[in-house]
């Protein structure tokens, strides 16, 4: 009876906005510009996070388009980001984000960082080389494309009171709960700048690509368990991280937009969430990767912030096996961290309406 009463209730929030987060709960929110990513987090107690502020600009790739920018083309990806996260902050942020994230230096993912600190300044941000950027240029870029970012830093630590602060590999107390320790809740941070945590030590996996330099960490909130490695795409990282934590977990951003069918399998045949939330786009037939949906849809229930509807038309076979497309997508963690759902949410006004519901998932 008590099942029926909550399918009940849950059913009758499609088509109205999404309740706010409760003391307790676990938010995450893929937020969908369709320009760049951008995940938030609300913490059970309150403490906010947000990991990348992507924004592609106006420039298209020659090789493929671009999905439809949501809510429309006149408002900017970091104006998205604001206006939703101010949305659902809850009353002990105060107007702030408590920390940001900068998982690694590509367009998709820093270049709303700055504009977004406009409009919803944050406490703390973390990265995978303050004080020192240098690195960056070595990994394919060059000094000019990360000044923007780096001189940001500096100016805002110097004048403003921001902290800035390296990614610690292997650290499970850099991130968390700021107002309200639980020891239910922890973060693991398991890589940045090509190191990965092994489960003993931090180990140099030799990588040499930007996207294999990403920030990577393991949220755990009871039995509940969601990893996000940004664009990591190194074999040999991969391969490390996953079998540091070692065994299945609840749910995942999909590493480098579900792009690479061989290093989402070397990932998901560890950990193997219930979930995969994957937000991309381009008008590609490997963002998401085809057979990777293919190999793994029927067993997984895959979200996808967005996938154009030419591509869904010319392959129903293929994108049928997607559990959801198009949205915002919320994973909320009831307290304590035994079961959670999935919310779709529309991503073309600031309603932010419930489409559909998905769960409840039980915790391993």
């Amino acid at each position: 009876m008590k099942s029926l009463l909550l399918l009940f209730l849950l059913t009758g929030l499609v088509g109205k906005p999404l309740p706010q987060w409760k003391a307790g709960e676990l938010d995450i929110h893929a937020i969908n510009s369709a320009r760049g990513e951008c995940t938030f987090f609300i913490l059970p107690d309150g403490t906010t996070m947000v990991a990348d502020a992507g924004d592609t600009g106006d420039v298209s790739p020659k090789k493929y388009s671009k999905v439809a920018p949501k809510p429309d083309g006149t408002t900017c990806p970091a104006k998205v980001y604001a206006d939703y996260m101010r949305h659902f902050l809850p009353a002990v942020s105060r107007d702030s984000i408590d920390c940001f994230i900068l998982t690694h230096y590509h367009s998709d993912h820093m270049n709303g960082v700055t504009d977004l600190y406009s409009m919803l300044p944050f406490r703390r941000i973390l990265d995978r080389s303050y004080p020192d950027y240098s690195d960056a240029v070595r990994t394919g870029g060059t000094a000019k494309d990360y000044s923007f970012y780096s001189d940001f830093v500096s100016e805002k630590v110097a004048h403003e009171g921001l902290k800035a602060e390296r990614f610690d590999v292997g650290s499970d107390s850099q991130l968390g709960l700021v107002h309200k320790p639980d020891r239910k809740f922890r973060i693991t941070n398991y890589a940045a700048g090509g190191y990965a945590w092994d489960g003993r030590q931090s180990v140099d996996c030799h990588a040499t690509r930007e996207n294999a330099m990403s920030c990577a960490f393991l949220v755990q909130y009871g039995p509940f368990e969601y990893w996000t490695s940004g664009d990591n795409n190194w074999k040999e990282l991969i391969e490390c991280t996953s079998k540091a934590i070692g065994h299945r977990i609840e749910a995942m951003k999909c590493l480098h937009h579900m792009s690479n069918p061989e290093q989402v399998k070397i990932e998901n045949d560890i950990l193997h969430p219930q979930v995969i939330i994957t937000q991309s786009f381009f008008v590609r037939k490997i963002q998401p990767h085809q057979k990777v949906i293919e190999a793994i849809g029927d067993g997984q229930d895959l979200f996808f912030t967005n996938i154009d509807g030419s591509l869904v038309t010319s392959f129903p076979d293929i994108y049928s096996k997607c559990k959801a497309i198009g949205g915002h997508f919320v994973i909320r963690v009831s307290k304590g961290g035994k079961k959670f759902y999935v919310y779709q949410l529309d991503d073309t006004s600031s309603d932010y309406t419930v489409k559909a519901v998905y769960g409840p998932y039980k915790s391993n």
